[in-house]
């Protein structure tokens, strides 16, 4: 969105982070812009959140930010992790031929199809390497999107109950709340404050 900063006007990137509680009530804890997107603007928040009375981190969601870990190990280390599989999906089939990008997108979601009391991260690496053979002539760099010390991130939610791994393995929550703000924002032209919640 577009930000005033004295007499400057820029589009800066919105930051948002909602928790949900034991009880299962969602509180909005940061809602803010920023001139750019890194995972250090993370860690400031997450150092921020810490000085504001957060105690407990058991389970951070969010998109593919490179770097994010970094800054979840340093505030939450007893956290994990589960970054957003759909933004894992929509980069790796973001160079891809249109006449390939229906099957692969189908043999994507083998890979992240982990619901069942059966699924393991063992059997979801299998499919993964299945994958990068599949598509290795047509796309020789293919497996540099699933090297363990990254994909790893993506597969958390299989390390929870089946029940419950289709809310946790995506940010289509955040997404949802995101696309409640662009609507009750849109007739607004320009912020004056970059700081909307704190």
């Amino acid at each position: 969105m577009t930000v005033r900063r004295d007499d400057s006007y820029a589009k800066e990137a919105v930051y948002i982070a909602y928790g949900v509680t034991e009880s299962n009530t969602r509180e909005l804890l940061i809602l803010e812009a920023s001139p750019t997107e890194a995972a250090t603007i993370w860690g400031d928040y997450f150092s921020k959140l810490k000085d504001r009375g957060l105690e407990q981190v058991n389970l951070i969601v969010a998109d593919g930010l490179k770097g994010l870990e970094n800054q979840v190990m340093l505030y939450f280390p007893e956290a994990k992790l589960q970054k957003c599989v759909v933004h894992k999906m929509r980069n790796v089939t973001k160079h891809v031929s249109p006449k390939h990008k229906q099957e692969m997108n189908q043999d994507l979601k083998h890979i992240f199809d982990n619901f069942t009391e059966d699924s393991s991260k063992e059997k979801a690496y299998e499919k993964a390497d299945n994958f990068c053979q599949k598509w290795h002539s047509k796309y020789p760099n293919i497996r540099r999107y699933f090297k363990p010390d990254d994909f790893c991130y993506y597969l958390t939610y299989i390390e929870y109950n089946h029940k419950i791994r289709r809310c946790i393995y995506t940010t289509n929550s955040i997404e949802n709340l995101n696309s409640k703000i662009r609507k009750a924002t849109r007739n607004k032209l320009v912020y004056e404050s970059p700081v909307f919640f704190t």
